[in-house]
């Protein structure tokens, strides 16, 4: 079983022109079950090692929050810029080392607003930006694990290689966020044919602060998101993720 843990950054609601987050960001970081217990154990020492403690006790925050560690406010106001780079990139290794695969997708709000006002039929197909994200990352989730499963196969037998499905996989959505239990049943209904069945056809959700994996596709998805906002400029995390072979993917939402 692979458990495709949901990230997201740039979500500003019904506002479609905040200039400090034009693009809306969907990271999934794909985790094995064969992983799932090593990942949460490396996070947490790391946790120890910076704080004292496991997340949650008397003083130390309840989850990571990229912008608070990045910009160092809440409970990183009085670390310094050297602490909390430590912080992050120890954060990032624990993907990097793993080679761990990230899906991303997104959309640019204000592109998503010209193509509404303008009558674009793709852009009135979907309600918000958020279900326009997440059918775009469907769509390459399926591709993805269908890729991955071939990857073994004989190319003399490929067509021959419909056999039973090694590893199903489940994307669990952060509670409370924008990701809602309907889009994947739009999705569903929406293609004319899923490249594998193997992403099963529901959303688990959990909240942050009880997932370790979550956290971790969270501080993916933000260091995404500044990297969209000026490509041009110096993005040493996002660098280390696309470098390290973490971010495999990503894909636009086009009008």
């Amino acid at each position: 079983m692979y458990m495709v843990y949901m990230g997201e950054s740039g979500n500003t609601g019904s506002s479609l022109n905040d200039p400090n987050q034009l693009h809306h960001v969907y990271a999934g970081l794909l985790i094995h079950e064969n992983q799932y217990v090593a990942v949460n154990g490396e996070f947490n020492a790391l946790c120890r090692r910076h704080f004292g403690s496991p997340l949650g006790g008397a003083d130390t925050p309840s989850e990571l929050k990229p912008a608070d560690i990045y910009q160092g406010r809440g409970h990183f106001k009085s670390w310094s810029p050297e602490k909390r780079a430590e912080l992050i990139q120890d954060c990032l290794n624990v993907l990097v080392r793993r080679e761990t695969p990230v899906i991303v997708s997104y959309v640019d709000k204000t592109q998503w607003a010209a193509a509404r006002n303008n009558g674009s039929e793709a852009a009135a197909d979907w309600h918000t930006p958020a279900e326009a994200i997440i059918a775009k990352f469907l769509f390459a989730l399926n591709m993805f694990i269908d890729e991955a499963a071939m990857a073994d196969v004989d190319p003399e037998h490929i067509m021959d290689a419909a056999g039973p499905i090694r590893d199903y996989t489940l994307v669990v959505a952060e509670t409370g966020k924008s990701i809602k239990p309907e889009y994947m049943a739009r999705f569903i209904h929406s293609e004319v044919e899923i490249p594998t069945p193997a992403v099963l056809e529901n959303f688990c959700y959990a909240g942050a602060g009880e997932s370790v994996c979550t956290q971790l596709a969270n501080i993916c998805a933000y260091f995404v998101r500044r990297w969209l906002q000026n490509p041009a400029g110096s993005h040493g995390y996002f660098e280390a993720l696309r470098d390290g072979r973490v971010i495999q993917v990503i894909y636009p939402v086009q009008f």
